[in-house]
């Protein structure tokens, strides 16, 4: 596309700082209604989780639970063998409450934790990336730079289901809340 086809036809007095001005400004206002309406305490933040939490416990669509996809981004898929421990963090240490391995695609074969086994509460999933890559024979230098890779998240409403998304190499590795 070039420069001409992307201005406005002369005469009309609009112009693409203009457009792009009022644009910046509508977005604008679609979003300040979202920022302003935010709790502004922690209380009230406590509140509107619960609020959130009942009527999700209500919605017989929504399965409390807790899941996790990782994908192997440095050989394009995730092979199955890649060990995860899920820890929950009380008494001031993280508890080991579960091993899981990966099937072929990177997901276990069952969620982590279902129903009523997720609590609200800080959680640490351990990925065993070292060992993952040194059983795919992977070439990389000793000891490799990425081993045991810990996973930390918080579980606020535990009528929800969580499921954590994870990216990773030999070199880096990222996640998120996924869906």
């Amino acid at each position: 596309m070039t420069q001409e086809n992307i201005q406005a036809p002369k005469g009309d007095g609009t112009s693409r700082r203009k457009a792009l001005g009022a644009g910046l400004v509508l977005g604008s206002a679609a979003i300040a209604p979202m920022v302003y309406a935010a709790p502004s305490s922690a209380a009230s933040v406590e509140a509107a989780a619960a609020g959130a939490a009942a009527g999700k416990a209500k919605d017989p669509a929504v399965v409390p639970s807790l899941t996790m996809h990782a994908i192997d981004t440095y050989r394009g898929a995730t092979e199955a063998g890649l060990r995860a421990d899920l820890s929950y963090f009380e008494n001031g240490r993280y508890r080991l409450i579960g091993k899981y391995e990966t099937l072929a695609g990177g997901r276990p074969k069952d969620p982590l934790l279902l129903q009523d086994e997720l609590k609200a509460g800080r959680y640490e999933i351990t990925l065993h990336l070292g060992e993952y890559f040194s059983n795919l024979g992977s070439r990389l230098p000793q000891p490799s730079y990425l081993d045991d890779v810990p996973i930390r998240f918080t579980v606020a409403d535990a009528a929800q289901h969580y499921h954590v998304a994870i990216l990773f190499s030999p070199w880096n590795y990222s996640y998120y809340r996924g869906s």
